[in-house]
């Protein structure tokens, strides 16, 4: 069974490389580019792990973890950010919040992260 992957950037250039980059690894990939947007892909498409941009238009990433716990939505949510971690800090209390990867970020680290994150859920 393939892996899905859902990846929330605002920015087109971070959705296409983690896009390609992911296929090219046998996942399966969804996109978003705003919050509420992915809100929806989580309710329609039911992704196996969410890689998420913190900062997003229309609803933040903190909103988007909000929505997630109230939804009960229990699958792994990496957070990407140029931000320090400290000022997200009470974001990433939530148990299915499993890394916090700063931006730039090395794509093959990512790659490992998300191996070992959906091996261990399976």
């Amino acid at each position: 069974m393939t892996s899905k992957i859902l990846i929330i950037d605002d920015q087109p250039g971070i959705r296409m490389l983690l896009e390609e980059f992911l296929k090219s690894e046998g996942y399966e990939t969804i996109s978003a580019k705003t919050g509420k947007q992915a809100c929806e892909q989580v309710m329609e498409h039911h992704p196996d792990l969410i890689l998420m941009d913190y900062n997003l238009p229309v609803m933040s990433g903190g909103e988007v973890l909000k929505y997630l716990e109230h939804q009960q939505v229990d699958k792994p949510v990496f957070i990407m950010t140029g931000l320090s971690e400290s000022s997200i800090e009470g974001d990433t209390n939530y148990s299915f919040v499993k890394h916090v990867i700063s931006k730039p970020f090395d794509i093959h680290q990512i790659r490992q992260m998300i191996a070992d994150c959906l091996v261990s859920e399976y």
